[in-house]
């Protein structure tokens, strides 16, 4: 008998021993001790899968897993006992958490295709709501994530909420492809149609979602034409297709970067990193020695997603339509790319 790793088809590992084998994707693997220092494309995927399943077991170890709709703030997942007729509000998951807090919440992304596949386990500690202001924000987070919700509403009085607390957060994907053709051109004011479709696909995660709503939602093509006057624009293309658009600005000793979208196909595959290059070059080139964006706190995992660039937080205030923090974020370069 002998054994050997060896690779097989593009992006999978293989592993034989004897006449049996076994293939898995290659793949980048983290795993961090809450929530952060997670990649920003497993927050995304956190945040935006529409299922996830929920692990729980008794004191006696018994598992049980259930498929949950859920919420994720960027700080706890929450998931609800909806009105869906049950034989009894005193489920074991319930009662398992009573007795056992320690649970586990996996989402992932399944595809014929391996060098598509992603998953997040979320191991934490779970708490039962049934009151509160945290209830209450969970109830709110759930009926905006799901509309079928508005035609099986949420138990406000008598209702619970399942709370998960993040220790530790697993994550993995299969090595993300760039885009064959990826080209990042620049955008004047005739561009400017290009430039809000692509910030509009991108942003459309947030309606509903985050509070206070985004303004890019809002913004008209004239809107995006004077913006695109007071500095510039980029557009990333995959051969003839726009798949992401950022903004710039020349203020007084930096370049601001604004409403950088990537169209949620292409994440993780560089696009975003590309538009930001992008963006420092223009900065150079205006002899700018400085660039800075804006980022929400309650967005974890595009905070991360800059940091990973070399940008850092500068300062924070709150943000001035409601309950949430604008950070800015910089960085110097003056310096060589890397």
């Amino acid at each position: 008998m002998s054994s050997q790793w060896r690779w097989g088809a593009a992006g999978v590992e293989t592993y034989s021993f004897g006449c049996f084998a076994y293939a898995r994707p290659v793949g980048e693997a983290r795993r961090e001790e809450g929530v952060a220092g997670t990649p920003a494309w497993a927050l995304a995927l956190l945040r935006d899968a529409r299922v996830g399943r929920l692990a729980t077991a008794d004191a006696a170890g018994r598992p049980l897993v259930v498929p949950a709709c859920y919420a994720f703030d960027g700080a706890r997942c929450y998931s609800a006992v909806d009105a869906k007729p049950k034989q009894t509000r005193n489920l074991r998951r319930l009662k398992n958490i009573a007795t056992n807090p320690q649970v586990s919440l996996v989402v992932d992304v399944w595809d014929e295709d391996w060098s598509r596949l992603a998953w997040v386990i979320v191991e934490g500690r779970a708490e039962v709501l049934t009151a509160g202001a945290s209830f209450t924000r969970a109830i709110d987070l759930l009926a905006a994530k799901y509309p079928q919700y508005g035609g099986l509403p949420l138990d406000r009085e008598a209702g619970a909420v399942i709370a998960v607390t993040p220790v530790r957060v697993l994550s993995w994907r299969a090595s993300p492809r760039a885009p064959s053709e990826l080209r990042i051109d620049p955008a004047g004011a005739d561009g400017a149609a290009e430039v809000l479709r692509a910030m509009q696909r991108a942003f459309e995660e947030y309606r509903g979602s985050l509070q206070p709503p985004s303004s890019a939602l809002d913004e008209t093509i004239d809107d995006v034409r004077a913006a695109i006057a007071r500095g510039g624009a980029f557009v990333a293309r995959d051969g003839p297709t726009v798949v992401g658009s950022a903004r710039y600005q020349f203020r007084p000793g930096y370049t601001y970067a604004e409403r950088v979208a990537v169209d949620p196909a292409y994440r993780g595959r560089g696009v975003g990193v590309a538009l930001m290059r992008a963006i420092e070059d223009a900065a150079r080139a205006s002899g700018s020695p400085e660039v800075r964006i804006g980022v929400r706190a309650s967005l974890p995992g595009n905070m991360h997603f800059y940091e990973e660039l070399g940008y850092r937080t500068r300062d924070s205030h709150p943000h001035p339509r409601g309950p949430d923090f604008d950070m800015t974020l910089s960085k110097d370069v003056r310096g060589p790319t890397i």
